[in-house]
């Protein structure tokens, strides 16, 4: 097992808080739920058992990342406009939407600035109807190569057709069981598998079909038009920086590819020898996979890796320069680690 040290110890043990700060964006409580912080200088005292069950991530601790500030939407004025390339152009108000059939799935959202190991990610229960139910009522123009949306706090952005007409494609109006809160896109949000949340807009209020993309607000900025989910993993215990107990140490966090689905996850100690963890999955990969896997840790300081393999193959092989690395502008699929130190 390779050991680092102490100085390389104390600076990977510092980078966290200094690059959630740098980033801007306001992380979740996904890492508390899965692994309270503890102690970190009473070794006995450190280790966090990992979750049995599959975790869904509080709505009072989702993160939030904004264009600009929470409008302030009336929902009895507020509808929602289909137009563009359409037979049957629409002005729908919530309370027609939320008439359709519901549809309530567990997924998982990430921001495509996620850094490596980073917390904007969370998973919970969305609330809403398949958006092909209000689709059928426009009936959209072959011609149509894109839809182009626009929401109440001034974004917008673009995705190709396929993206909207999946399946699984959600107008939302709740989490968790609840309505939306202002911060999380009242009265309603859109939900689309194996985007990061740079595609899905919050308050929206136009879907324009048309035969070509508009270039959206951050998409000017030189992130990805595409915005497809990375495989990616992360580590949620120990915490970087964790002073621990030699012994067996549970080792755990997530992982997620998108539409593809995770089919291992491997930790290892030194970049070379890697070892496989138990994997808790949902029936579906659009859900996080919790992965677990015991170390048997000896006195010393170590530096913690993991790395996904998802079913096409893909096994995460980068090496992330630092704690922000190779988010901009696709997401990033770089390897997660923490340096940890067990006396």
């Amino acid at each position: 097992m390779k050991q680092i040290t102490r100085r390389q110890f104390l600076i990977g043990a510092g980078t966290s808080a200094v690059a959630l700060a740098i980033a801007s964006c306001a992380p979740d409580t996904q890492s508390e739920t899965l692994a309270p912080a503890g102690n970190t200088r009473t070794p006995g005292s450190a280790i966090i058992p990992p979750p049995t069950d599959m975790v869904i991530t509080s709505t009072d601790g989702r993160n939030q990342q904004n264009y600009g500030a929470v409008p302030n939407v009336d929902d009895k004025s507020w509808n929602l406009t289909i137009d563009g390339l359409v037979d049957a152009p629409l002005h729908a108000d919530l309370a027609t939407i939320k008439a359709l059939p519901a549809y309530n799935p567990v997924r998982t959202l990430e921001c495509i600035g996620n850094p490596v190991g980073g917390n904007l990610i969370g998973n919970v229960e969305w609330n809403g109807v398949h958006i092909k139910d209000v689709l059928a009522k426009v009936k959209i123009d072959p011609k149509a190569t894109h839809v182009n949306f626009e929401a109440a706090d001034g974004y917008y952005t673009s995705v190709e057709l396929d993206w909207i007409m999946q399946d699984g494609t959600l107008l939302v109006h709740g989490i968790n069981g609840q309505p939306l809160l202002p911060e999380h896109g009242f009265p309603l949000r859109i939900n689309m598998p194996g985007l990061y949340g740079q595609k899905m807009p919050k308050w929206i209020t136009r879907m324009e079909f048309t035969d070509k993309p508009v270039t959206g607000f951050w998409e000017s900025q030189g992130w990805s038009n595409t915005a497809d989910i990375q495989t990616n993993s992360k580590i949620n215990f120990p915490h970087n920086g964790q002073l621990l107990p030699a012994g067996t140490v549970p080792v755990y966090g997530v992982a997620l590819a998108g539409k593809r689905k995770i089919v291992k996850v491997e930790v290892s100690t030194d970049n070379q020898n890697w070892m496989e963890a138990k994997l808790l999955q949902a029936d579906t990969p659009l859900v996080w996979t919790q992965w677990t896997a015991d170390w048997d840790a000896n006195s010393g300081t170590y530096r913690l890796s993991v790395r996904a393999t998802d079913d096409t193959g893909f096994v995460q092989n980068a090496d992330a320069a630092g704690y922000l690395s190779q988010a901009y502008p696709n997401g990033t699929n770089a390897i997660d680690d923490v340096a940890v130190r067990v006396e």
